[in-house]
């Protein structure tokens, strides 16, 4: 959503002279200042839910309540702060509070902290895994996903529907009619089967995991199922030594299948198997977890709560925590709480391959059936251990183990009441750290935090981002004067019959350096516009962004000239506090004001 265009853009150029329709390009979206502490890249960021024991957020902690552990040591907190959510009219409501008895004094009104953001309806982007997930499973949670359209939509909330295999997707929108139609249309679209690449010896992708992992008694099951499929159940497996399983065979001698010789070779072909399994399902968690990038991508300018919702049977996602990481990060970032509804529900299985799958014998072997039933438990983990991840770390939460799927989704429409933002300085050895965040009194209320970081090696400190610059500065209140720039305001009545305020900012560009491409004077110019309401709550915003490339003359003419932008902003009649920011992306430089301003009444 959010798109930029020129069609769309609220920022002009005023010139007399016409210039050619590739030496600027204009666009224009709206605006929501992230709080700080989101937006430091030379943090480790931690968003952290404390609940009690009944699952009820624990609000009014402080930075001295929490210990921060990185890789078992003490950790000082750089930046903390308490992030309360404003209740929606999509929220479940709350039961009346008593009236008091005559004569009792009331009970203090309890005092409204700062809200997250805009008194506006939810944002939620719901993400159908349609590439993990089984037929049934998909069924199942899409009856529940439409019985929680209904509900939501109804009170204002406004809801995208995505899939991981990027098939029928539908932008947001308020209207549930649309809504429900597209989660109609989502149909499982597996890229993998089950059970493997090959009936016998059926490798699951867990198990393909598992042996690229070293696990030599998986090897030697599996070389036991193969016996049994090739119609040689004698195979003498349980007499060869643990090295035979543990590493590929340089030789494989000739002989019987049950020859030494036969048994390294076979344990050798079940390994590259399980390599070729394992790439498979490598491939599809990648586009799994950038199915999740692109649905943030698409929540991180909605101008209100931000949620995403993910239905998934689960995935495999060893070997990418550094592809994970970066998803928390930009989450938290973009102020995104992600939680997940296991569409399994509560899971059991009986050994061996399900009823649809051809079989290769009638029954599993021991050593096979023993290893599928003790490893039910770490696998349906595993599968789910992306899903958890992403909820503990940036708010949300996991539903799962429970066939209720409709009060899923409901619990995990409810936005935390608050959560606590904090960060440290990351290390700087390349390597991920486990972190752990306790209370520092003893309590029976849990945490949920993100469980590690990736940290970069030690390297020049980067700059940090332009966006990063402007939400820094359009939350501020202080005065910078980098670059040359003023500005006028009309109040007005707007196209809708309320209160409009249209911002002239005019640019000097005598110090504002440029970039060299070809012939052409290149520069990216960024304008903010935001207002504040009396108490310093943010009111509306919009940010245009203007891209230079500019021809010789032309470039000549605007540095006599400069650049005047013209943005509008709508609000009721009233006070406000207007703040202007604007920046360039060459050297960064930056230019930030406040001033007192206000919309008539029309």
């Amino acid at each position: 959503m959010a798109a930029m265009s020129l069609a769309a853009a609220v920022l002009s150029v005023t010139t007399a002279q016409t210039l050619s329709p590739d030496e600027v390009r204009l666009a224009s979206r709206p605006y929501f200042p992230k709080p700080a502490i989101r937006i430091d890249s030379q943090l480790v960021q931690l968003e952290v839910v404390v609940r009690d024991p009944r699952g009820r957020p624990v609000c009014g902690l402080t930075k001295d309540d929490f210990a921060v552990r990185d890789s078992g040591r003490n950790r000082d907190l750089s930046a903390f702060s308490e992030d309360v959510s404003t209740p929606t009219a999509s929220n479940s409501p709350q039961p009346a509070s008593p009236a008091p008895p005559p004569g009792a004094t009331p009970a203090p009104v309890p005092q409204v902290r700062p809200s997250r953001g805009p008194p506006n309806a939810r944002w939620i982007a719901l993400l159908f895994d349609d590439i993990n997930t089984a037929p049934g499973d998909l069924a199942r949670a899409q009856i529940a996903a439409r019985r929680f359209i209904r509900e939501a939509v109804g009170r204002g909330d406004r809801m995208a529907i995505f899939t991981t295999s990027g098939a029928r997707t539908l932008e947001f929108t308020g209207g549930a009619t649309s809504i429900l139609a597209a989660v109609n249309t989502v149909r499982s679209h597996p890229r993998s089967s089950p059970g493997g690449l090959l009936p016998c010896p059926r490798i699951t992708a867990y198990e393909a995991y598992q042996i690229m992992n070293g696990d030599s008694n998986l090897v030697k099951a599996k070389v036991e199922e193969t016996c049994h499929c090739a119609g040689h159940p004698s195979c003498e497996v349980s007499s060869m030594t643990p090295d035979l399983f543990s590493a590929p065979a340089s030789t494989a001698r000739g002989g019987d299948l049950g020859g030494a010789g036969s048994l390294s070779a076979l344990a050798n072909s079940i390994r590259e198997q399980a390599e070729a399994t394992w790439e498979q399902t490598r491939l599809v968690s990648q586009t799994t977890l950038a199915a999740i990038q692109a649905s943030l991508d698409q929540l991180r300018e909605a101008p209100g709560t931000r949620m995403l919702l993910f239905a998934s049977s689960g995935f495999l996602s060893g070997q990418l925590d550094a592809e994970k990481d970066a998803i928390i990060d930009e989450a938290i970032r973009a102020g995104v709480v992600i939680s997940s509804l296991d569409a399994k529900g509560l899971y059991a299985e009986t050994p061996g391959p399900p009823i649809n799958e051809s079989m290769e014998m009638s029954e599993l072997p021991t050593s096979s059936a023993i290893l599928q039933v003790e490893s039910l438990g770490d696998r349906l983990d595993s599968v789910d251990s992306a899903m958890a991840r992403f909820a503990e770390s940036t708010g949300g939460q996991l539903f799962r183990d429970n066939n209720d799927l409709d009060f899923g989704f409901r619990q995990l429409g409810l936005v935390p009441a608050c959560a606590y933002l904090m960060g440290f300085p990351p290390a700087q050895d390349g390597e991920y750290h486990k972190v752990k965040v306790e209370l520092r009194r003893k309590t029976r209320d849990f945490l949920l935090a993100r469980p590690g970081y990736f940290a970069a090696k030690k390297s020049s400190a980067p700059q940090p981002a332009a966006a990063d610059t402007i939400d820094t500065e359009a939350l501020g209140a202080g005065e910078k004067a980098d670059l040359q720039v003023t500005s006028s305001e009309t109040p007005g009545k707007a196209a809708s019959g309320g209160g409009e305020l249209t911002i002239r900012t005019h640019l000097a560009l005598q110090n504002v350096p440029f970039g060299t491409q070809k012939d052409r004077r290149t520069q990216k110019l960024a304008f903010v516009a935001v207002l504040y309401g009396p108490e310093g709550r943010f009111v509306t915003g919009k940010e245009a962004v203007m891209e230079l490339s500019l021809k010789p003359e032309s470039y000549a003419r605007f540095l006599k000239t400069g650049i005047t932008g013209m943005m509008s902003l709508e609000a009721p009649p009233g006070a406000y506090r207007l703040r202007i920011v604007v920046q360039e992306a060459v050297d960064g430089k930056i230019s930030a004001t406040s001033k007192d301003v206000r919309i008539p009444q029309a």
